[in-house]
């Protein structure tokens, strides 16, 4: 992690513009029980978390060819009902975190 504060500005930038609207957002959702609203948005953030470990120096690699085909998977299921499933977001932390 260290790397990444010191090379990703990526990462200041997420700190400075987009986390402090997204965790009003994430609030917001959980207040209203709004798993759908809860569910993008942790979503959202998860890939920028990916794309924060890509802009590092050196670049973090944690998920390999099979992490990256379950994800497809699961959003082509969400898309195709419409709406982010519930075990969906279990699904994709789980494989996500497979490389911890």
């Amino acid at each position: 992690m260290r790397d990444t504060v010191e090379t990703s500005p990526l990462l200041q930038y997420r700190a400075q513009t987009v986390v402090p609207g997204r965790i009003l957002k994430m609030e917001e959702a959980i207040k209203n029980r709004d798993f759908e609203s809860f569910a993008r948005l942790t979503c959202a953030d998860s890939n920028q978390f990916h794309a924060v470990c890509l802009d590092t120096s050196p670049p973090i690699f944690y998920m390999n060819d099979t992490s990256h085909r379950i994800i497809s998977l699961v959003e082509k299921w969400n898309h195709s009902e419409g709406t982010p499933q519930r075990d969906f977001l279990t699904i994709k932390c789980k494989v996500c975190h497979l490389h911890y």
